[in-house]
């Protein structure tokens, strides 16, 4: 079973949460916290596998948070659940350790899906979300590639893997393998380490 700890300021918030997670047998909501500051506090206690957590807060912010758990409490997997669909936010949680970004208004179902995929290991990013990465033009360094081949590699940075790329392009697993090839030898870049460390260097923050 999964332990959560919820963090949000506003308790019809935190009710329904707790109350959609804890129908799933899967989940259990070890604790709730009001600000930044209880919340760190209960993680170093409670040790929650995942902290789900509000980015606008009293006292420490969810990214404050997100950089104090990173050392405080590293074994729990930090999720954003947040009103804002702001390209910033995003970027700053993902290069920050976040193991997900989601929007508040998303389904349940969808939110059971995504804390499963981050428990089991993987990152999660709402889908509203991930055409956020997309709206730049690319640069004169970056002419080479084409369009859906910068795409790849603003997911790639945000620690998307291939099948989370295929479904936010709606591609299959085996058209991203063509476009991480091609963009191996365009770039010559030895391995998919490279790659991705390129990908986070180059796209991580939309140079």
């Amino acid at each position: 079973m999964t332990s959560i700890l919820l963090v949000d300021d506003h308790p019809l918030v935190q009710d329904g949460l707790k109350m959609r997670l804890e129908a799933n047998p899967s989940f259990s909501v070890v604790g709730t916290a009001a600000d930044g500051e209880q919340a760190l506090t209960m993680a170093q206690q409670l040790n929650p596998d995942i902290v789900l957590t509000d980015i606008n807060m009293p006292k420490l912010n969810g990214i404050q948070l997100l950089e104090a758990l990173a050392e405080q409490s590293p074994t729990s997997k930090v999720v954003m659940l947040s009103m804002h669909d702001n390209k910033e936010y995003v970027q700053n949680a993902m290069r920050n350790g976040a193991k997900g970004y989601l929007l508040k208004d998303i389904a349940s179902s969808e939110l059971i899906s995504a804390l499963e995929a981050i428990a089991n290991g993987g990152r999660y990013i709402s889908a509203g979300v991930s055409k956020l990465l997309f709206d730049n033009e690319p640069s004169a360094s970056k002419a080479s590639l084409t369009k859906r081949e910068q795409q790849v590699l603003r997911l790639l940075a945000t620690g998307c893997g291939n099948k989370k790329i295929a479904d936010s392009l709606s591609i299959s697993i085996r058209t991203v393998e063509t476009h991480t090839l091609k963009i191996r030898r365009k770039l010559e870049l030895d391995s998919s380490a490279a790659m991705i460390k390129y990908a986070i260097e180059h796209y991580g923050s939309d140079n």
